[in-house]
């Protein structure tokens, strides 16, 4: 493993952190000299691990977003070193999205043989989205007995298995051979919960493949392809990851948790406005709009609002 370098084919420009992409590589080198390491995994991976508590947190992000879009400039799960001083292993994606490389499945084998993750009390592992989902509930397995939390989590990209997901047709090429059967590899978790939206036909036909006495499949409904938006827009991570390392992450305690960040998140509402209109339900889709208009103060659920107030229900 070599050091990563600032030519890294990550954005280009200045980061959402105010750093160029040499600074944040530099940064992410300081926190990683100083807590652990930070490391060069081939060509398309890189790892950052921050050693602190005896609760571990294993992250899947492509390096890309974390870089244009986080704030502070740190991957999922830096929130739990902040609050809880456990410790961090976060895998970031270079150009291989899927977290297919040989290199990277190697340092799985070699921590799981070198005993890294049993030197752990409690070792979570994260993915949010298809892909970052998915290596989440597949690298699982090198750490039996991990909880895993994934969000619209792909089980698979084998035709046979999940001929109606279209959105990654180029992707099928890719090796699937080690740590590519997500619900397979999940069977040797201790405990596993998966967001998604039924609603979402793509996200459900996937969710569905997930199975076992360990997972808890936790619904929520119209939140669309990415149900972990209200995850971030409510700063829910850490409370999930907090109740998920407690084993009290169940279906119920996900809905009771999320409930009060979809009455406020304007993205949800607008979603479930338009469904309600698109179903002819123009009653409920105004009194949708009229309340996210009051709670956002957003002009288009006030103009949706005005809209339908003239549509007569047939």
């Amino acid at each position: 493993m070599t050091p990563p370098s600032a030519d890294a084919p990550l954005m280009p420009g200045t980061g959402a952190c105010g750093l160029s992409q040499a600074d944040w590589l530099a940064r992410l080198a300081r926190i990683g000299q100083g807590h652990g390491f930070f490391e060069r995994l081939g060509a398309e991976q890189m790892a950052l691990f921050v050693q602190e508590g005896d609760t571990l947190v294993v992250s899947f992000d492509r390096a890309a977003r974390v870089f244009s879009e986080e704030a502070d400039g740190l991957p999922p799960g830096f929130e739990a070193v902040r609050k809880r001083e456990w410790s961090l292993l976060s895998i970031l994606s270079l150009g291989d999205r899927w977290f297919r490389s040989a290199d990277l499945a190697d340092f799985f084998d070699r921590l799981s043989d070198d005993g890294f993750f049993g030197s752990f009390e409690k070792v979570i592992f994260l993915g949010f989205g298809p892909a970052n989902g998915h290596a989440a509930c597949a690298y699982s397995s090198a750490a039996p007995g991990a909880s895993v939390l994934a969000s619209a989590p792909a089980a698979t990209l084998d035709p046979e298995r999940a001929g109606f997901e279209r959105r990654f047709l180029a992707d099928r090429r890719q090796d699937f051979g080690r740590y590519g059967d997500a619900p397979a590899l999940l069977s040797a978790a201790g405990d596993a919960v998966i967001l998604y939206d039924p609603a979402d036909p793509v996200s459900g036909a996937h969710a569905a493949q997930f199975r076992g006495a360990a997972v808890t499949l936790a619904p929520l409904r119209f939140t669309g392809a990415a149900p972990h938006g209200l995850i971030k827009a409510g700063g829910l991570l850490f409370p999930f990851l907090r109740t998920l390392a407690k084993g009290r992450l169940t279906r119920a305690r996900v809905a009771e948790m999320v409930r009060p960040v979809r009455r406020a998140d304007a993205a949800y509402l607008w979603r479930l406005a338009r469904i309600a209109q698109s179903q002819g339900q123009f009653d409920r889709a105004r009194r949708v709009a009229d309340y996210a208009a009051d709670v956002t103060g957003e002009d288009r659920f006030a103009d949706l609002a005005d809209r339908l107030s003239g549509v007569s229900v047939s």
